[in-house]
């Protein structure tokens, strides 16, 4: 008999999602004020600084093997809380070395100790957070009843989404400028807010002896063959491609955004840490705009709005490859609040998509290929983001035209996906495996 409580309690849904905030708050450490005091401050080459930024995307499958553990080997009687500390607590004892690297490496960029550190750590925090962020969004599933897991999962990614933006202005204003001693406090206060988020949403939330059972019995084929089966479907090959080349297109800027702040418009590092809390207040603006407005509708419906998305994404990269190059200052604050914008609306609309395109019968093998698309391919795109920069510069000797060539291809990705989303035919995949469920609309069922 399983566990799985019959009634919904949203606010421990709410106290689980603060799991969230700690996340944010590290994975800022990692993904952007280190990127920038690297690449901008040290001037480093971006590409082993992205390289370094995508090395936990590039083992996403280590993701999928820690859900199946987490279903079919509990530890300690539990099945999730084991696995989630297992790697929230090595992501955590990683980030002091952060300032340690940033150290040897201003002494000598060279330092073979100083690289086999970084990699060290980044492998060790990656690690960590595909271990523990699979069994987390199984945690969050667990406790809430089939009808209601859309929306709790729904809560629990906002809080995520809002919460960058803030640590982005904490991080901000306690770092305007970069200096060492700086970077230890604001790392170990980083470590600090999130040891306490992922203590308190974690606390009590499962029991020795807690069994889970899956809501459909499916089918035991082995993976291999199921993965054939499924990859014979034109229209999974298709949004495979869809989601890959969209993830790998919507953050090659990730690990060069802040760079790009610094190394351009000469601006410390203060000022490009805000550069999140700027397209993140777009992201949230538009996020929970969208599912408002598209809460009545199912998830094979949801094809507009990610075309609208894709749109109001690769607009303002363009426009921020314009920036780039006129090194029109002005317009940076504004360009990045809407591509956060048209984030938020693509966010929507690709993830309603997702569970369209996901039977329920074989949701793991599903979800797991998904998973693989999006931060596989996110990994990749980081990675090629800071290649493309340097590759760039080498060529044109140019900071402006470098970081312009990122901004330009990625909103030619985007607009690439466009053509391909239209050719997946969701709606007919929907009904084929009778999936007409959005998070969206799930979401907005808390508001009605």
């Amino acid at each position: 008999m399983s566990d799985t409580p019959q009634r919904w309690n949203v606010l421990r849904t709410m106290k689980i999602g603060t799991f969230h905030i700690g996340s944010s708050f590290v994975d800022l450490l990692t993904s952007g004020v280190l990127n920038r005091v690297l690449i901008s401050d040290l001037n480093l080459w971006a590409a082993p600084v992205a390289l370094l930024s995508a090395l936990r995307y590039l083992l996403a499958p280590l993701s999928i093997w820690a859900g199946y553990r987490s279903d079919t080997r509990p530890i300690f009687g539990m099945h999730r809380l084991p696995y989630i500390w297992a790697g929230r607590l090595p992501m955590l004892l990683s980030l002091p070395l952060l300032p340690v690297i940033t150290v040897m490496l201003a002494a000598d960029p060279n330092s073979i100790l100083a690289w086999t550190l970084a990699v060290f750590s980044f492998m060790i925090y990656g690690v960590g957070t595909l271990i523990s962020g699979s069994t987390y969004m199984a945690l969050v599933r667990d406790t809430a009843p089939p009808e209601r897991r859309g929306q709790a999962l729904s809560i629990v990614q906002i809080f995520l989404i809002v919460s960058f933006p803030i640590a982005g202005v904490v991080y901000g204003l306690m770092m305007p400028v970069y200096d060492p001693g700086t970077f230890w406090v604001i790392t170990l206060t980083g470590m600090g807010i999130a040891a306490f988020c992922f203590f308190f949403s974690l606390l009590g939330e499962e029991r020795p002896g807690q069994s889970i059972v899956a809501d459909t019995p499916t089918e035991h084929v082995p993976f291999p063959q199921l993965l054939r089966e499924m990859w014979a479907d034109r229209r999974t090959r298709l949004f495979f491609v869809f989601m890959a080349l969209g993830a790998a297109s919507a953050f090659a800027q990730d690990a060069v955004l802040e760079p790009f702040g610094g190394q351009v418009f000469d601006l410390p590092a203060g000022d490009t840490t805000l550069f999140n809390a700027y397209w993140g207040a777009g992201v949230v603006l538009s996020l929970l705009t969208t599912v408002f407005i598209t809460r009545h509708r199912q998830a094979h419906e949801q094809t507009g709005t990610t075309i609208i998305g894709l749109v109001l994404t690769a607009l303002p990269l363009a426009l921020l490859g314009f920036v780039s190059l006129t090194k029109a200052e002005i317009l940076l604050i504004p360009t990045l609040f809407l591509f956060g914008v048209g984030f938020g609306i693509y966010t929507i609309g690709a993830v309603s998509l997702l569970m369209a395109m996901t039977s329920d019968s074989r949701a793991g093998a599903y979800l797991g290929l998904w998973t693989i698309a999006q931060l596989l391919f996110r990994g990749i795109g980081i990675f090629l983001g800071g290649v493309i920069r340097d590759v760039a510069y080498i060529i044109t000797q140019s900071y402006t035209i470098a970081y312009a060539s990122v901004f330009f291809l990625e909103a030619i990705g985007l607009f690439a996906c466009i053509i391909l989303i239209l050719k997946v035919d969701v709606p007919s995949f929907a009904r084929s495996v009778g999936n007409v469920r959005t998070p969206a609309a799930n979401l907005a069922a808390a508001v009605d």
